[in-house]
């Protein structure tokens, strides 16, 4: 019994649960790896390779995450097209591999300029998410793409949330090159389960007059030319510009509404952590939801709850209530995510998958990385409480486009595009 798209790839029904859970760990262990040096990059700068200065070192391991987070948005566009081409497996293996030995390279790394080469070659090679989502929804039935992409979701979460953790307490218990040495081999591990676990029988999307070969040009023009793809993609940037902006200042609020510095950087930290948990215990919740009652109504719901969750974060009168605050804001971010890579699944063709994924994850990157310059620009400007009322206006006006975009989408289905629905799966 096969099931199959009308153009793309085909697998045994038994195989699709297999390559979900198998990409599932392997995602969540791929991500813990890449972020588990980012608490303690600008001490091992100063330990390690003789950066005395706390400033200049906070200032190379900014520069270090500014250039590898640009570089992932500019090479995921181009990593999708090679997906589409050459199979979304083998893009996984080359950036979980890559990303293994870049940062095994680190572990032995005695230079800061070598340190800042092998950053931005893991910015521009290590893209695991793009082509992961591109091959998990291709061979997951259409009904069941919305909890798949929130189990991926999940593991996103969970690695971002765990690695860190891990990767702080690998560097204060042992050292830190020990540390890049240990989490680089998470990444092996997980190359390893997609090489062994997840089956891709991937078929090229061949050209012919109805569907002419295109350059990347023609493909981005025209992914770019629809609404309802580009409201998708603001409304993922957000999330991430949403989740970093308050980032750089979170700890200096928490000063303020305890009225002393003590435990401020804990608690900053335990503000960020349990917006992340939430969303990755909300994000496999809400996939099945929006595979029951419609992707579209799950991520305008969603968004517009984390739009007004985050205006009365200006106004809380201590800790506590911020935390329960940013807890809900996570719950309904974790809804956003998977809804809104579901409609991208349900509407692109089979052979942009990977291009789609690529651009989407990179101008998330993009909100990832502008996020905490932001957040610091207008608290120097206007206050802290401006960062959380702008921040809400935006993801309002977002969600409103959103909405707006997606009503459109009933008319296009009847003709031939980029956002022509898939093939019902039949066994």
């Amino acid at each position: 019994m096969k099931i199959g798209f009308k153009r793309g790839i085909k697998t045994k029904r038994e195989n699709w649960e297999q390559a979900l859970y198998a990409s599932f760990i392997a995602q969540a262990l791929c991500i813990l790896g890449i972020s588990a040096s980012f608490p303690f990059i600008p001490l091992f700068l100063m330990k390690d390779l003789n950066i005395t200065d706390p400033a200049a070192a906070g200032l190379w391991a900014g520069v270090m995450g500014a250039i590898s987070s640009l570089l992932m948005a500019v090479f995921a566009p181009i990593w999708g097209i090679v997906a589409d081409r050459y199979g979304r497996k083998m893009m996984v293996l080359r950036a979980m591999i890559g990303g293994c030995l870049l940062i095994m390279l680190m572990s032995i790394c005695n230079d800061v300029w070598l340190l800042l080469v092998l950053r931005i070659l893991q910015g521009a090679l290590v893209g695991t998410v793009s082509a992961n989502m591109a091959l998990i929804t291709s061979v997951t039935p259409r009904h069941r793409v919305g909890y798949a992409l929130g189990l991926m979701q999940t593991a996103i979460f969970a690695g971002s949330s765990i690695g860190p953790l891990i990767g702080g307490v690998l560097a204060d218990v042992i050292s830190y090159r020990f540390a890049f040495f240990i989490t680089s081999l998470a990444l092996g591990v997980a190359a390893l389960i997609v090489f062994f676990f997840v089956h891709e029988n991937f078929e090229p999307v061949e050209a012919d007059a109805k569907h002419p070969k295109e350059n990347w040009r023609e493909q981005m023009g025209q992914l770019f030319g629809q609404k309802p793809f580009v409201a998708m993609a603001l409304i993922l940037v957000m999330v991430q510009f949403a989740n970093t902006i308050i980032a750089p200042v979170l700890a200096i609020y928490i000063k303020t509404l305890n009225g002393t510095a003590e435990g401020a950087s804990t608690l900053a930290g335990l503000e960020l952590a349990v917006t992340g948990i939430a969303s990755a215990f909300s994000a496999v919740i809400a996939g099945r939801l929006s595979d029951r009652y419609g992707h579209r109504k799950v991520l305008v719901i969603s968004s517009l709850a984390a739009a007004f969750l985050y205006f009365p974060q200006a106004i809380v009168g201590n800790v506590w209530e911020l935390l329960i605050l940013r807890a809900m804001m996570g719950l309904f971010f974790g809804g956003i995510i998977p809804s809104a890579n579901a409609l991208i699944a349900e509407f692109i063709p089979e052979g942009r998958k990977g291009i789609a994924y690529g651009v989407v994850n990179g101008m998330g990157s993009l909100g990832f990385g502008i996020g905490p310059l932001t957040g610091a620009i207008v608290a120097a400007s206007f206050g802290i409480h401006w960062v959380f009322i702008l921040t809400g206006i935006a993801l309002l006006m977002s969600a409103y486009w959103v909405n707006l975009a997606l009503s459109k989408i009933n008319s296009q289905r009847k003709s031939y595009g980029l956002l022509q629905p898939q093939q019902e799966p039949s066994d």
